[in-house]
């Protein structure tokens, strides 16, 4: 009966939100096929915007046209109702420059995106000129965060966290959160090291600095920051 409950509120969620959109402009010149999901685009700007993506990870995938060779291949994980915005530059790094809500109220709107997700702060976004939303209230990342609290030993959070990070591309907040969970201060820097360059809002990385309980290991993330 309750699995029958949960499928039925998983349904009229679906229902009701709007999937997730991609844009990705390449910056590269040639020829080339992007593919999101099950979607593929071709086109001679070598700009490719997806519409009604899947929520969870989607992956991405940018090919050669010509020779096949793989130009990006990696996944970033979407909510309903979000669309990113993101360049791949030449040597295949995605950055990711517009993180919003798409505020439509019906399905034929194009979007309207600015706002935050309903029920987060908002926090500023570099470059982008707005707000991007805070996903930390998001039902897959507390279900991330329980399952990390349950790993015995900080090694074995570390360990699942990385894999986490390496998916996808995560907020400052979301980075300390996870920071959160560790027993000690080795595993947190071990952790807010690996993580910097899966942050796509560099510039809040001093909110892991509550997260440590002495000062010398937030000092020590600085320098190798710095150090970069």
């Amino acid at each position: 009966m309750k699995k029958m409950y949960l499928l039925a509120v998983l349904a009229l969620t679906t229902q009701i939100s709007f999937g997730a959109e991609l844009f990705v402009r390449l910056l590269r010149p040639g020829s080339f096929v992007a593919t999101a999901s099950n979607q593929t685009q071709f086109n001679p700007s070598n700009t490719y915007r997806f519409f009604e993506l899947p929520g969870g990870y989607v992956n991405l995938q940018i090919n050669d046209q010509q020779s096949g060779f793989s130009i990006y291949n990696g996944s970033l994980n979407m909510a309903a109702n979000q669309r990113i915005v993101a360049e791949i530059d030449l040597y295949g790094n995605l950055n990711i420059i517009q993180n919003t809500y798409i505020a439509s109220t019906n399905w034929y709107t194009p979007g309207n995106v600015s706002g935050t997700y309903p029920g987060n702060n908002p926090g500023t976004y570099p470059g982008n000129g707005g707000y991007y939303p805070n996903p930390g209230n998001d039902p897959a990342f507390q279900q991330f965060l329980t399952m990390l609290e349950e790993e015995s030993f900080d090694s074995n959070r570390f360990a699942t966290a990385k894999s986490y990070a390496d998916k996808t591309q995560l907020s400052a907040q979301q980075i300390a959160d996870i920071s959160k969970k560790f027993d000690f201060d080795s595993g947190r820097l071990d952790w807010a090291k690996h993580a910097y360059s899966k942050c796509y809002d560099k510039a809040n990385y001093f909110l892991l600095k509550n997260t440590f309980l002495f000062s010398s290991n937030y000092s020590a993330l600085e320098d190798y920051i710095e150090g970069l």
